[in-house]
């Protein structure tokens, strides 16, 4: 059984300007709606990798059309669980980069400060959730690759080692993957 977690291609809406929290709040709204630059493409060892393979995908669009770029096809399963972490849209008087604006949203989720947005504890309740959906599809699946988001992808890999899988290759980036393998048979 293995699971290839994909971080999907690079988005539309991924410029950094300098914004204020208004235009960073903007900013997550289309980088949500975002499908991939037609610039960024999937390698050929990942698209023969895809043929053949089951395909899940968040419901985001950048997840989805990089799932439909790699395979050909719409994605077998989309779950809303495999979204990206919420990103939290603070109220602050600064004007900076989006880069520096996901710093500090970041850095405020994961100290429990979420304001409107999903909190770290929903946000890994929601995560389990996926993973428990994974490892049932890898009974009926031998080879699932999933189309997801790069902290969520780092969230689920975190998880399905504690269940007993194993790490076989990883690379960053945009349509940077991770590969696992189930070295228990563990049905959980």
């Amino acid at each position: 059984m293995k699971i290839t977690l994909v971080r999907h291609g690079k988005p539309k809406a991924s410029a950094n300007p300098k914004v204020s929290a208004v235009g960073f709040a903007n900013w997550v709204i289309a980088y949500n709606h975002s499908l991939v630059l037609s610039s960024s493409k999937p390698s050929e060892e990942l698209r023969k990798r895809t043929n053949g393979s089951y395909t899940v995908s968040s419901d985001l669009n950048r997840a989805r059309h990089s799932a439909e770029l790699c395979s050909g096809k719409a994605p077998d399963l989309v779950l809303r669980e495999l979204r990206e972490m919420d990103i939290p849209r603070l109220k602050l008087p600064f004007f900076i980069s989006v880069d520096n604006w996901l710093i500090i949203s970041r850095i405020c989720w994961f100290l429990g400060i979420s304001g409107k947005s999903e909190s770290f504890k929903v946000g890994r309740k929601r995560i389990l959730s996926a993973v428990d959906v994974l490892v049932e599809q890898t009974h009926k699946n031998d080879d699932i690759i999933v189309f997801g988001h790069g902290l969520t992808n780092s969230f689920v890999a975190k998880e399905l080692k504690r269940r007993g899988w194993r790490i076989q290759q990883k690379s960053k980036g945009f349509w940077g993957t991770t590969e696992l393998v189930n070295i228990t048979n563990r049905i959980n």
